[in-house]
């Protein structure tokens, strides 16, 4: 099965979800302008599940772009429907009289798209670039996917891009609104469509649109550009390759190369405490234990080690996937590592996860003690459902490192991610399981998603 995605391709999706994301937004501001506003909330939710389906479809790939400004956009185009539908309701024949003076309304022209549309646009885009680390549909993408340090170049791009169309977005609906809402209650009329009128409600969305997909376009090639010199042409790159890491652990502490400061050194995580042992080799679509073993035995001259299929991830990046393995050492096995690499320390977890907040360990090393901490806590709390296994509302285990090697958890299980995230002692937790399978897209986040079998890495 082919695995890999052309980096230069996810570049191009990425302007073309702006295209798409946008252009929705627009159109369905254009098509006010023929289709009655009475009509308007249910041409919401039809284009609504148009990018359901197509977030649906993305999730659903190995490899998924980032749709995180379409799914604003679904957001958008829900809460515009049902602002759209309350006003119907409102200007029916049974509730104006009540609600407005008959004398000023126009039942012909009950709303203006565009003025419902830019503010709620607005909302949501700030709403999802407040809570860029929190949201939830990112978090999603995260544990199937992988972190932006696991998915290499993409993933990067893809991280910083989502959040930047948000924020390019936001300050588009927020020109919209300076430039309409002014407008409106100074210099429009509700008696019928002027061309100053149409111009400012409908065809300056237009024009933004066309400048924002040349403006958005011109900075992808640039990206585009500079991949290819800098990173594709780069004599540091690795190819096509596999890289293979190990978590390496005695008793209760986990090794760590300290940073390397020199100038020269120009590998990704070289300035921040990550595992000493990394190393990248021709690529492979598996690795098994036994090649793993004979690759620890032959960097280190340790013989005997107890290494433990970890897990394993397609880096967004075309050219690598990762497979990562736990290694535990024996004291004497520590001490004869540890004098080999001087430049190494060994740290408890409470120091590392001190680290990790202090940002001082490398983004690869931080998704892989948090991922192990997470499902670890996620398998001993709960069982596969989300419900916890012990009657104790937010009942929390203990968690030791040195107890890993006796633990039967499978981390290749993305099962236990989604547990971690939604489980019993979350609020609303059936609900927001619902929520997550029918409005967001994203699938059932439990009894659905699995990663595909891993038995060859073992």
């Amino acid at each position: 099965m082919q695995r890999q995605l052309d980096n230069g391709k996810g570049i191009f999706l990425l302007w073309l979800n702006w295209v798409l994301g946008l252009g929705i937004l627009t159109l369905m501001i254009v098509m006010s302008l023929w289709i009655k506003p009475l009509y308007m909330p249910f041409v919401a939710y039809g284009l609504q599940f148009i990018i359901f389906l197509l977030i649906k479809w993305n999730r659903e790939q190995r490899l998924p772009v980032c749709y995180v400004y379409p799914f604003v956009v679904s957001r958008t185009l829900f809460w515009s429907g049902n602002v759209m539908l309350v006003i119907n309701l409102l200007y029916s024949r049974w509730f104006s009289h009540i609600v407005f003076d008959p004398d000023t309304i126009n039942h012909e022209i009950p709303f203006l798209c565009s003025l419902i549309v830019s503010p709620i646009a607005f909302a949501c885009c700030l709403w999802a670039h407040t809570h860029q680390r929190t949201l939830s549909f990112c978090r999603d993408c995260k544990m199937r996917s992988g972190t932006a340090a696991e998915r290499g170049f993409l993933g990067m791009i893809f991280t910083r891009e989502g959040q930047y169309q948000i924020f390019v977005a936001m300050w588009i609906a927020i020109g919209v609104c300076a430039v309409a809402w002014p407008y409106y209650l100074l210099t429009y009329v509700n008696d019928s469509l002027t061309v100053p009128d149409r111009l400012v409600f409908f065809w300056m969305q237009v024009v933004l649109w066309l400048v924002s997909i040349i403006y958005i376009g011109l900075r992808y090639i640039g990206i585009w550009a500079y991949y290819c010199q800098n990173i594709e042409g780069s004599a540091k790159r690795h190819g096509r390759s596999t890289q293979v890491r190990f978590i390496i652990i005695c008793d209760n502490l986990i090794c760590l190369r300290e940073p390397q400061i020199g100038a020269e050194v120009a590998e990704p995580g070289a300035h921040y405490f990550d595992t000493p042992e990394s190393n990248y080799i021709p690529w492979q679509e598996k690795v098994r234990t036994e090649s793993a073993m004979t690759m620890f035995r032959n960097q280190t001259d340790i013989t005997g080690a107890d290494i433990r299929f970890f897990y394993s991830n397609i880096s967004g990046n075309a050219d690598c996937n990762i497979f990562h393995y736990l290694t535990f050492l024996s004291p004497a096995q520590k001490e004869k590592f540890s004098a080999a690499n001087p430049d190494c320390v060994w740290v408890t977890f409470r120091d590392l996860a001190k680290m990790i907040n202090e940002h001082d360990v490398a983004p690869l090393m931080s998704a892989e003690i948090m991922r192990l901490y997470n499902m670890a806590m996620a398998w001993k709390t709960y069982d596969r459902t989300g419900k916890r296994r012990y009657k104790i509302k937010h009942y929390k285990p203990t968690f030791h490192v040195e107890d890993i090697k006796t633990w039967d958890i499978d981390f290749n299980d993305l099962t236990w991610l989604y547990v971690a995230d939604n489980n019993e002692d979350t609020p609303f937790y059936k609900l927001r399981r619902f929520w997550r399978k029918y409005i967001n897209g994203v699938g059932n986040i439990i009894d659905e998603i699995n990663p595909e079998p891993n038995n060859e890495n073992r």
